[in-house]
């Protein structure tokens, strides 16, 4: 849905943001959500069904506690787009060494009202969860003075099979909801997710996709 791109921009800075803000006050960033979602039934059963689907451990600050090559991390984001909503907890694990991000499970819970096609629907969101990684991670249209400079797979990478991570979806059926779009939904929180992740795991805040190993360890640098 790069065609929509506002909301994933504004979700990133947003979600990203209320994690660092729970970070600093010493609390759970699923219990902030929860605090202030007290009006909104969906919104907190969205986020109550990723946390028990992915085995959520409340946390508070990053403690960056490992001295070993790689540091493992998670996060979680939410968003509301067009009276659907969706929230993802992402796992990933980092190569402190050469600053490679690894997302290594995605878990995400999926409310867009009435489903009448659950197969289609659980396949509608694997496939933008995947590509949510694969934008998060890789994909980056670069330039010279002149023209666009990433024509090729070589030059704009995407996610490969191996690459892929283990997906678990939750639906959430609302049979008093009219059916809602599940195209684009589920995109929208994972690099959000993924970034609270790596925030998590190393203390970095990253300001902007994709996530490279450049990126990263310029950040773990510069903290």
């Amino acid at each position: 849905n790069l065609r929509a791109p506002g909301q994933l921009s504004r979700t990133f800075a947003s979600e990203t943001l209320i994690n660092e803000i729970a970070a600093d006050l010493g609390i759970d960033p699923i219990d902030l959500r929860l605090r202030y979602l007290t009006e909104d039934k969906r919104g907190t059963d969205v986020l109550k069904a990723v946390a028990e689907k992915a085995r959520w451990q409340k946390r508070g600050a990053p403690t960056v506690k490992s001295n070993g090559a790689t540091a493992n991390g998670r996060g979680i984001a939410m968003t509301r787009r067009s009276g659907g909503y969706a929230a993802a907890v992402a796992d990933v694990e980092i190569n402190k060494s050469n600053g490679n991000v690894a997302v290594k499970k995605l878990t995400l819970a999926h409310d867009c009202g009435l489903i009448v096609n659950p197969d289609g629907v659980k396949n509608q969101v694997e496939g933008n969860i995947i590509q949510g990684v694969s934008r998060a991670l890789l994909e980056e249209v670069t330039f010279n003075a002149s023209a666009v400079t990433s024509l090729d797979w070589a030059s704009y990478p995407i996610l490969k099979f191996p690459d892929i991570p283990e997906v678990d979806i939750v639906l959430i059926n609302r049979q008093d909801v009219a059916s809602l779009g599940a195209g684009e939904l589920a995109t929208v929180p994972v690099p959000a997710a993924i970034a609270s992740a790596i925030f998590d795991a190393v203390g970095v805040k990253m300001r902007e996709v994709p996530f490279t190993p450049k990126r990263i360890l310029a950040a773990m640098q510069k903290a």
